[in-house]
């Protein structure tokens, strides 16, 4: 006969007796919590899992810790013809009246919500438009979708993998749009096409029951003709579009075909996985491809984004201050999650779960750790680093190994010359002293580098910061300085190496980066920039002109007269004729001032957002054309359909784009060209030289 599983004792949950002490009882739920993770005598078949179990906890806490609920279940425990599991009932029973009693009692909150003191769950997978992070890649996005929209464009196209935000910014697209458009949002594509026809008249409130397509396309057609003389706009909104039949994407695209000799009447929006694409491009389904106007893809986010994302969610849950993700733990979020939401969802939730249990408010990798193995089947994003070392770099190794063996071993003649012999003799007969090696008096001249600006030369370098130095403390405020040997003494004051790292520290803040965390990398300040930030340096020859013109900080490179040696400024902004600068001290000089010492060489810290490729020129082949397409389009410089190869239209738009900006206009789109495209497009948050509605530069001179 089988039996009904038996519902624990809520005593012997807590481990206490049932005489406890609420003292005694709020002592036993905090020790078990805390050693949930510990994993003492391992885990047995069939035990609850870690979830569970914080579940039984909880539920025994809530009971018992309270007078009136503890009274309703001991008095039902104790009767014979009760038991624990009528008692357990009774006493939710009695909770569940007790909340709802009180009018003023908040909803139920999730185990850890009260803890952190959130006002509802962070990281819920319920897509809901509040919590949508608008990072650069969900801002294109919607900017496109709104620009496809107004310019009245038939089919628009957004693809996107699983869980990177699609339904998210779809609903909050349709809280972008004005109140003149009428829109059918279908979530339900498994359909066919009478169910379409049917679904799209229901959510723009028509008559939906008819069976005859004709007759509910004829319904549709005469209220697109009454919404075109209100001048409003219709639009059907397709989720999970991969999912659609193909004779209901043609069905599609017949609708499509209901317009005036002038515009269309309908608008429609495709949102759906990779596998959209791969439905689309079947030779069927040709003519509607080419209907499509505007295509995007909406990728997963970098690690950057996953911080910010990570940040906004509690923000927005208003968790600002009362738990913090470590940076190295968002870095384990984001190798496992691989940058998508949903599952940074999932691992961030488990990770505040398994916290709780911890009774900590700090999210360390260990606490990420413990959330992914909870987890399970998650595998980490692989980087082409990895790849090397875990692949290319032993089989390397081997052979070196290989090499070296044939070279001592098997080839001992070839090992040592006579000329080699006679010297290790030489060598063993008169040993160098370990602590007093030789110095060489032959000078050596330094190698020629082509790499301008900050090249640690060591012609230039100073001797070690003296006290004087070391005690060097920043102003209170700017500093302003009309004086050349006002300048001189200032910056004489630094050695090179101090002046080059004020100068980076400048930079790195002005993309909202914590400075001080770059102090003790020296010469290596750049490269951690460009390693863990992403920050590219771009050095070029130029003037304050071409400056203002890309609109980006730059480093600048200084000879001091008289040979007092090479010092950094870090040009922070323009404003008319003077610039503001940053070294130790923030600095307001003229930039006449600078006209004979700037040796006119800069370096621009900025961000490839999009990983252009290298060489991204005529010829090139990807969908990287059509995002240059799309932006330039956006400028009013590209005219035609995007396609995925640069060819002669890209070419001739990106000269133009070129000319305007000051650029070499060769139609090769380089590093200048990203940088200058990236600025000019809001969604993209890059650091200005020239503030908007500031004066920028005015000078007869531009050096």
């Amino acid at each position: 006969m089988k039996t009904l599983a038996r519902h624990p004792d809520l005593y012997e949950i807590l481990n206490v007796a049932p005489n406890a002490t609420q003292k005694q009882i709020s002592i036993a739920y905090s020790r078990l919590i805390k050693r949930l993770d510990t994993g003492e005598g391992g885990e047995a078949e069939g035990a609850p899992a870690l979830k569970e179990k914080i579940a039984l906890l909880q539920e025994a806490f809530d009971i018992l810790s309270d007078e009136r609920k503890r009274k309703a279940y001991n008095l039902l425990r104790e009767d014979e013809g009760g038991g624990i599991d009528e008692a357990v009932k009774q006493a939710r029973t009695t909770l569940n009246q007790s909340r709802n009693s009180r009018s003023d009692e908040r909803k139920p909150l999730n185990v850890y919500e009260d803890y952190y003191g959130f006002s509802e769950k962070p990281f819920d997978l319920t897509p809901d438009p509040k919590y949508l992070y608008l990072s650069p890649k969900h801002k294109e996005v919607l900017a496109h979708l709104v620009y496809g929209l107004q310019e009245n464009n038939g089919f628009l196209k957004i693809i996107g993998e699983v869980g990177t935000g699609k339904t998210t910014i779809c609903r909050s697209f349709l809280k972008e749009l004005y109140a003149d458009f009428s829109i059918a949002y279908i979530f339900n594509p498994c359909i066919n096409q009478l169910e379409l026809l049917q679904s799209i008249n229901a959510e723009l409130g028509l008559p939906s029951e008819s069976t005859s397509r004709k007759q509910l396309i004829d319904t549709l057609n005469r209220f697109l003709f009454a919404e075109r003389e209100k001048g409003h706009r219709v639009v059907v909104i397709i989720d999970e579009a991969q999912d659609l039949q193909a004779d209901v994407l043609e069905q599609l695209r017949l609708l499509s075909n209901l317009e005036t000799e002038t515009e269309k009447l309908i608008q429609i929006v495709l949102i759906g996985q990779p596998e959209l694409d791969d439905l689309l491009a079947e030779d069927r389904l040709r003519q509607l491809r080419q209907r499509i106007t505007i295509s995007w893809e909406l990728l997963p986010l970098n690690l950057e984004e996953t911080r910010g994302y990570i940040h906004h969610r509690l923000n927005v849950a208003l968790g600002k201050g009362k738990v913090k993700f470590l940076r190295p733990a968002a870095e384990w979020i984001f190798r496992y999650s691989h940058g998508i939401p949903r599952m940074i969802n999932v691992i961030a939730d488990r990770a505040l779960l398994i916290a709780y249990t911890l009774n900590t408010k700090t999210i360390t990798p260990k606490v990420v750790k413990m959330a992914i193995k909870d987890i399970g089947n998650l595998k980490p994003l692989t980087t082409k680093s990895d790849f090397f070392w875990r692949t290319l770099a032993p089989i390397g190794l081997g052979f070196a190994a290989l090499a070296m063996g044939l070279h001592y071993f098997v080839l001992p003649d070839f090992n040592q010359t006579p000329e080699d012999a006679d010297l290790k003799k030489i060598v063993a007969q008169n040993p160098l002293p370990l602590k007093s090696p030789v110095q060489s008096r032959i000078p050596v001249a330094a190698p020629q580098t082509q790499t301008p600006a900050l090249a640690n030369d060591s012609s230039d370098e100073t001797p070690e910061p003296t006290a004087l130095q070391a005690r060097r403390i920043p102003s209170a405020g700017p500093l302003y300085i009309t004086q050349e040997d006002k300048l001189v003494t200032y910056l004489s004051s630094l050695s090179l190496g101090e002046s080059k790292m004020e100068a980076v520290k400048w930079m790195v803040k002005t993309w909202e980066i914590d400075a001080d965390t770059f102090s003790a990398f020296g010469d290596s300040a750049l490269e951690r920039a460009r390693d863990e930030y992403g920050l590219r340096s771009y050095a070029l020859t130029a003037n304050f002109e071409k400056l203002a013109s890309l609109n980006y900080p730059a480093i600048i490179e200084l000879a001091l007269p008289n040979a007092q040696g090479t010092k950094y400024l870090a040009l922070m902004s323009l404003q008319g004729d003077r610039g503001v600068f940053g070294s130790v001290d923030q600095m307001e000089i003229p930039l006449s001032l600078l006209d004979s010492m700037w040796t006119r060489k800069a370096i621009i810290l900025w961000k490839d957002f999009e990983t252009l490729p290298e060489d991204f020129a005529s010829g090139f082949r990807g969908k990287e054309s059509i995002w240059l397409q799309k932006n330039l389009r956006l400028l009013g410089l590209f005219k035609g359909r995007e396609a995925l190869t640069y060819g002669p239209k890209t070419i001739n738009a990106v000269m133009e784009f070129q000319r305007k900006n000051q650029i070499p206009d060769d139609g090769r789109f380089d590093d200048e060209s990203k940088m200058a495209l990236y600025n000019l497009l809001d969604i993209y948050p890059t650091p200005k030289l020239i503030p908007q509605g500031a004066p920028g530069l005015d000078r007869t001179d531009q050096g």
